[in-house]
């Protein structure tokens, strides 16, 4: 496991001490499990956006009936004619 060295209010430190000891841990303990739950929020968070993604695009999706295109025909449209 890798130490980490960080900077900290002497009165934010000694809040967490207390706190540390309302709850029978470590400052290290209630970091390490901070630190856990933010990773695995975002985690989630990615997953469900990546989800949201993949249903959008499902939906957006077109058939083209087998039917093949190349550039120009794609952009061959009397719209783009003008330019």
């Amino acid at each position: 496991m890798t130490n980490v060295t960080f900077s900290v209010d002497d009165e934010l430190l000694r809040r967490a001490r207390k706190l540390a000891l309302d709850r029978d841990t470590t400052v290290t303990q209630l970091l390490r499990e901070y630190l856990e739950q933010l990773v695995a929020s975002e985690a989630s968070a990615a997953k469900q956006r990546a989800e949201e993604f993949r249903r959008v695009t499902r939906k957006l999706a077109r058939d083209a009936g087998g039917a093949k295109f190349n550039r120009e025909e794609l952009y061959d449209r009397p719209v783009l004619r003008r330019y």
